[in-house]
């Protein structure tokens, strides 16, 4: 239930290992595409599965009813964003398990990947299942276990990472593991729901506190004259550190919110997670900072910012994907919006953030004051700075928010050149 980014390739690699898998979605433009083998997402090989199991071990559909009766093992892979206020928002993921709960029939698996706040399984998602009188652990068997893989690495991650799985009782845990372990060779870990919970959300507040040390350092380093990137590089030479680097802005559908999923259930026991709300303050604010960098290379460069035009690189929130949930791109453009002409592209995306947009790269920097880079796509790594220093406007400034460009490179060709932490 759900074939989006995750739901999609998990689909398609349990068709490719012999399994009979109906993709259910309520969207039927993506169940169209789904069916004709034209995936929404962009995931390297996907497509090339899919043609190999589309419409023989692998169907999709809009119709609920007939995916549920038809099925031994439900899988629900829906989002679970945060609403305005920041706190989880569940509807998809209960609306889902309503659905199941009343075509729910006894014997059958029901495993939830959808990241939830610790104890929404059992305390709010449960009652959704067992709404027709059926006993979770008697009539039907459930287990949480949270997804671990990344966009554009997704089917690798599927079939190599380690799963954690929380049974409802042993029976649940057990009969899920032999599932996933069909499909992966990483250990497959049992455990109780809760703890499973858990799990998934700080491994995501890890990294969104560990990318907040980065950026706090490279922010000091800005002042102080010293290389972000050599120093890390330098750092995690030492055996025990492990450092992420700096960037314009945490992005994606896990990081930027499941931080949120733990301050919110900390407010119930009125407990203050003070390193966890630091970190996000701190990663929220890069777009800003990065938006402060324009301004000070322009005004260095003697430009007005309400004459010039701004080239943003990426929307993505990370490279080689055509994933815009949480990108940091978004904020960095509103910011910018009236003040100047905002220009962006990006070679995977094909909409923008309601300024102009084009899928030409040339087109969006031919004439520009300042290149902002957002996003770390390969295409950017590879930038002709040759070519990039005769379509801008002199002088040629670049702001590197992801630091894919080597400043020796950009001066060689004398690009006024800003790199985050440099």
């Amino acid at each position: 239930m759900g074939l989006g980014y995750v739901g999609l390739p998990l689909a398609t690699l349990l068709a490719k290992k012999g399994f009979k898998v109906i993709g259910y979605d309520i969207n039927p433009e993506v169940v169209k595409r789904v069916n004709s083998v034209k995936p929404h997402i962009n995931e390297p090989k996907l497509r090339e599965i899919m043609a190999s199991v589309v419409g023989k071990k692998l169907t999709a559909t809009t119709n609920s009813k007939f995916a549920l009766r038809e099925s031994d093992i439900i899988i629900i892979v829906v989002q679970t964003p945060i609403d305005s206020k920041k706190d989880p928002d569940l509807y998809a993921v209960k609306k889902a398990c309503e659905t199941v709960g009343t075509n729910l029939s006894k014997g059958k698996l029901v495993i939830i990947e959808s990241t939830v706040p610790p104890g929404a399984t059992e305390n709010v998602l449960l009652p959704l299942l067992e709404q027709n009188g059926l006993k979770a652990g008697e009539d039907f068997y459930l287990a949480y276990s949270p997804e671990r893989a990344m966009p554009t690495r997704t089917l690798e991650e599927l079939q190599q990472n380690s799963r954690i799985v929380g049974g409802i009782n042993q029976k649940s845990a057990l009969l899920a593991k032999e599932l996933y372990s069909q499909i992966t060779s990483g250990e497959v870990l049992t455990t109780d729901i809760t703890t499973a919970e858990v799990v998934k959300i700080i491994e995501n507040t890890y990294r969104d506190v560990n990318i907040a040390l980065a950026n706090e350092i490279a922010l000091l380093c800005e002042k102080i004259g010293v290389d972000v990137i050599e120093a890390i590089h330098l750092a995690n030479k030492h055996p025990r550190v492990n450092l992420h680097f700096p960037g314009a802005g945490v992005g994606g559908h896990c990081i930027p919110k499941d931080p949120y999923f733990l301050l919110s259930k900390a407010r119930e026991f009125n407990l203050k997670l003070n390193v966890i709300e630091a970190a996000r303050k701190t990663n929220e604010s890069m777009p800003d900072h990065i938006v402060g960098m324009i301004e000070h290379a322009l005004r260095k460069a003697g430009k007005k910012m309400e004459n010039s035009k701004i080239s943003i690189l990426g929307l993505a929130y990370k490279g080689n994907t055509n994933d815009t949930r949480g990108t940091p791109a978004k904020k960095i453009i509103y910011r910018l919006k009236g003040r100047c002409k905002v220009f962006s592209h990006d070679p995977f995306v094909s909409a923008d953030f309601g300024e102009n947009f084009s899928n030409n790269l040339d087109e969006v920097i031919e004439n520009s004051d300042c290149i902002v880079i957002v996003t770390d796509h390969d295409v950017y790594r590879d930038l002709d700075l040759k070519k990039i220093k005769k379509l801008a406007k002199e002088p040629c400034i670049i702001i590197d928010g992801r630091r894919i460009i080597d400043p020796k490179t950009a001066r060689k060709y004398n690009i006024e050149y800003y790199g985050l932490g440099y």
